[in-house]
């Protein structure tokens, strides 16, 4: 039995790794060796697009969603104000989990981890790159810096402001706190 489609041919949902995406339409394709009703979309540009499919019944597993609401991203942008817990990982399950948490459809969760990915040193979120960085710091500073892109994107539309002031708050609530905190750290 072909499970029932969330969205509509035309809406506009958000991909957790692709980020926003309108749904070309919904086709019968093979998908674990059956057919299974699956929404199309174009990503790329219209010269160059190329053709996703994701699985009806598998849609929400993988993250597929609405767009965050005006007050769902004023939220997502506290999360940038407050303290945060330095995340270094260390291992490839660990670093595994931090590529989880960044492409989660749960955009509170991408923000923390941003957050503390940034209060470890990772420096993707400034657009900085350090050549001292090693393999797995550029693994974690390209995760960071894709996965902030995608929350910049969506934040920019629900709020109806430029990318660059949207970019600027998040830039100016990481600065100030990574400042509190190496003043913390200096008289500790």
């Amino acid at each position: 039995m072909a499970a029932q489609a969330t969205f509509r041919i035309g809406e506009l949902v958000v991909h957790p790794a692709y980020g926003f995406c309108r749904i070309a339409r919904i086709e019968r394709a093979h998908v674990r060796d059956r057919l299974e009703d699956c929404y199309v979309f174009r990503l790329g540009s219209a010269r160059n697009s190329i053709k996703t499919l994701i699985s009806v019944a598998q849609a929400e597993a993988v993250g597929l969603r609405r767009p965050i609401t005006r007050q769902e991203a004023d939220a997502v942008l506290e999360v940038f104000r407050m303290a945060a817990t330095p995340l270094e990982p260390r291992t490839k399950e660990q670093l595994d989990d931090v590529s989880a948490r960044l492409n989660s459809a749960d955009l509170l969760q991408v923000a923390g981890t941003i957050r503390d990915l940034v209060a470890a040193g990772v420096k993707g979120w400034s657009r900085a790159s350090d050549g001292a960085f090693v393999n797995q710091r550029r693994s974690e500073q390209a995760m960071l810096t894709q996965a902030l892109g995608r929350l910049i994107e969506e934040i920019t539309q629900v709020r109806r402001l430029p990318r660059k002031a949207v970019e600027g708050q998040i830039r100016k609530c990481l600065e100030r706190w990574r400042k509190r905190d190496k003043a913390h750290a200096t008289t500790s």
